[in-house]
């Protein structure tokens, strides 16, 4: 009998996962409130935040340094979201190389649309030997939203790489098919980390992790945005017209894992 109740999965249990599975955040106290103990492979990851640069890229890094396959970035589509935005809020070489990172791995793809952000990802995810797969995703509406998201599940499911999804905090009450959903916030110096949505018992409180150099203050960081009563609607974005240009980003992106 008390081999039988070892075996019970108890609701106030992470579920257990295999450790081939997860790949270490490189802080254990986050790793022990993710189930496996680490960020999962073949799953998406969603990462919601009030205001870009809180340290949502020094978050990953360390993971990031643990991945042996290619590392495809697919960046904020809006040209003023990309001029606005933070210096530590989009990907910076020295950072990068600094962590650890071989550049020479990297792809990064500057989309002009929100299709061609998800164009992008999606045809990411169909690439062999992938490492990891970092996308801004564009602010989408309803049921359209959620059927992007669950096509970027589906494909994740297919690798053994590390999938996640950069999206706005506004988008926390929309549903979605991750598995794994986390808010970050900047606190004080430090980067409060929220799980919204997990396998297994809810996480009531955030868990605080110094993801910054410690001599670096509140100014350093962005001041968060104050709340809205909800995302504004975007209006649905017109098809892209397949020019020369875009036809070479395409053939570029679909061939750059094929040697």
């Amino acid at each position: 009998m008390a081999s039988i109740l070892n075996r019970v999965w108890r609701a106030t249990d992470l579920p257990a996962v295999d450790a081939a599975g997860v790949i270490s955040s490189g802080y254990a106290a986050l790793d022990a409130e993710l189930p496996g103990g680490g960020w999962p492979l073949a799953a998406l990851t969603e990462l919601l935040f009030d205001a870009p640069g809180c340290g949502e890229l020094s978050l990953l890094l360390p993971a990031l340094a643990r991945c042996s396959g290619p590392i495809v970035w697919v960046l904020p589509y809006a040209p003023a979201a990309t001029r606005d935005a933070p210096a530590d809020a989009l990907p910076y070489a020295p950072a990068l190389a600094a962590a650890g990172l071989d550049l020479a791995r990297h792809l990064f793809v500057a989309p002009a649309t929100p299709r061609e952000s998800l164009w992008a990802l999606e045809q990411a995810l169909r690439a062999p030997h992938l490492g990891a797969v970092i996308g801004w995703l564009p602010a989408g509406h309803g049921e359209a939203e959620f059927r992007a998201l669950r096509r970027l599940h589906l494909l994740a499911g297919r690798q053994r790489a590390l999938v996640f999804a950069l999206r706005d905090a506004c988008a926390a009450a929309a549903p979605s098919p991750a598995p794994l959903r986390l808010h970050l916030q900047a606190r004080g110096g430090r980067l409060a980390v929220a799980l919204l949505k997990r396998r297994g018992r809810p996480l009531l409180e955030p868990v605080a992790l110094q993801v910054h150099p410690p001599h670096w203050n509140d100014t350093h960081l962005p001041t968060p945005a104050a709340p809205t009563p909800a995302c504004p609607t975007p209006a649905a974005p017109p098809a892209p017209t397949l020019t020369p240009a875009l036809a070479a980003r395409r053939w570029s992106l679909q061939s750059i894992f094929s040697h």
